[in-house]
C-alpha cells in the first residue's frame, strides 16, 4: 500500500480509501467485520463513510468494528454531514453539530480525522460555514475539514476567508473523478464532478492549490469495469443502477471505454485496474475510494498502483487526444 499526508492529520492517508456505503444492514455485521478486516491486511487503513449511509448502518457497523479491534488509533475516519432532506437544506449550524456528535456517538469515538459537509448550500455564506467548523475543530472533535460535491469556486471562497481569519482551511475534497463523465447526476441530489472536458478548470484549480481528492465512483458505478455494454442498456435497462444508467451510460462515455478496453488488453491488465491508474497517474493527488467486497478486489485494486499510465494514454483514453 502507498500512503499519504493530509495538513493537519498525524496519521498517513492510505492511497486507496475504503468505502462502506454498502454497509446498510444490521444482521450483516460478520460480513462487514471481514470487509474491513480483509482492508486492513492489506494496509488499507482510511475508511469513508457518512451519517446517514444506510440510515447509520455504516457507522454503528465501523464504530463496533473499531472497538472489537481495539484500532482507533491506526485507522483514519472520514466521514459526512448536513446531507440535504428532500424538503430543506441542511448546511447549518445547528445540522453540522447535531449530526457531528450524532457520528461520534456511533463510531464510539471522540474525534473525527476528517469531517466532510456531504453537500454545499451555496445560499449559506462561507464564513458561517468555516466559523462553526473551526468552533470543532478548536473543541478537539475534527482533525482535518472536507467537503463532498461541492464546486471549486466555494471553496476557493471558502478557504480565502479561513486564511483572512487566521481558521484552519478546507484540506481535501470528496469528489467524482472518472474516465468517464457525468452526463446527468447520478444522485439528483448535486452531485460534485471534476471529470470530462467541462471541468477541465475546476481539475487545474485543485492541481494549483495540492488539494487531494479523495474521487467517488472511481470506475463510474461499474461503468468502467466493461460489465455494462451498449446491447444491455438497448435491452435490459432496468438490470443496471438507475443512478449508473443515466449518469454514464451515453455513446460518449462508451467511446472511452472502447480505448480503455483496448488499452487493457495490450498491458495485460483489467479495464478496473486502468480506469484506477488513469486516476492516479495524472497531475492530481487522488485517493480513490474503493467499494471492494473480497480479498480478490482489494489485491486487484492494489496491482493498480504499481500501474502508471502515460499523459498521452490518458488523453487517448479520455478522448482528448486521437494520439498516444
Amino acid at each position: 500500500m502507498q500512503y499519504g499526508k493530509l495538513r493537519n492529520l498525524d496519521k498517513p492517508v492510505s492511497r486507496y480509501i475504503m468505502g462502506t456505503m454498502g454497509f446498510t444492514d444490521f444482521k450483516k455485521f460478520d460480513e462487514y467485520f471481514a470487509q474491513l478486516d480483509t482492508a486492513v491486511k492489506y494496509g488499507i487503513t482510511t475508511l469513508d463513510t457518512a451519517q446517514g449511509y444506510g440510515r447509520g448502518v455504516s457507522e454503528v457497523a465501523i464504530g463496533q468494528w473499531l472497538r472489537a479491534r481495539g484500532n482507533r488509533e491506526d485507522i483514519v475516519i472520514t466521514t459526512k454531514g448536513c446531507h440535504p432532506l428532500p424538503w430543506r437544506n441542511r448546511v447549518t449550524w445547528y445540522d453540522m453539530s447535531s449530526d457531528l456528535f450524532d457520528s461520534l456517538a456511533k463510531l464510539g469515538t471522540d474525534y473525527i480525522d476528517v469531517y466532510y459537509l456531504h453537500r454545499d448550500d451555496p445560499a449559506v455564506p462561507v464564513s458561517e460555514i468555516m466559523d462553526a467548523l473551526a468552533s470543532h475543530v478548536r473543541a478537539g472533535r475534527i482533525r482535518a475539514i472536507g467537503v463532498a460535491n461541492w464546486q471549486y469556486g466555494r471553496i476557493r471562497e471558502a478557504n480565502e476567508y479561513a486564511r483572512s481569519n487566521g481558521l484552519p482551511e478546507i484540506v481535501m475534497a470528496e469528489e467524482h473523478y472518472s474516465i468517464a463523465e457525468q452526463i446527468a447526476d447520478p444522485f439528483r441530489a448535486g452531485s460534485g464532478t471534476i471529470s470530462g472536458p467541462k471541468w477541465a478548470e475546476a481539475r487545474a484549480y485543485f492541481e494549483a492549490e495540492h488539494m487531494p481528492i479523495a474521487s467517488y465512483s472511481t470506475l463510474s458505478g461499474g461503468f468502467i469495469t466493461g460489465r455494462i455494454t451498449r446491447e444491455l442498456v438497448e435491452k435490459q435497462p432496468e438490470a443496471i443502477v438507475e443512478g449508473t444508467r443515466l449518469a454514464y451510460c451515453h455513446e460518449i462515455n462508451f467511446k472511452r471505454l472502447d480505448r480503455t478496453a483496448e488499452l487493457a488488453r495490450e498491458k495485460g491488465v483489467s479495464i478496473a485496474q486502468i480506469g484506477l491508474a488513469y486516476a492516479m497517474s495524472g497531475p492530481l493527488d487522488v485517493y480513490p475510494i474503493i467499494g471492494a467486497a473480497n480479498e480478490a478486489e482489494v489485491v486487484s485494486s492494489i496491482e493498480a498502483l504499481d500501474l502508471k499510465l502515460t499523459q498521452a494514454e490518458r488523453d487517448w483514453i479520455d478522448l482528448s487526444s486521437d494520439e498516444r
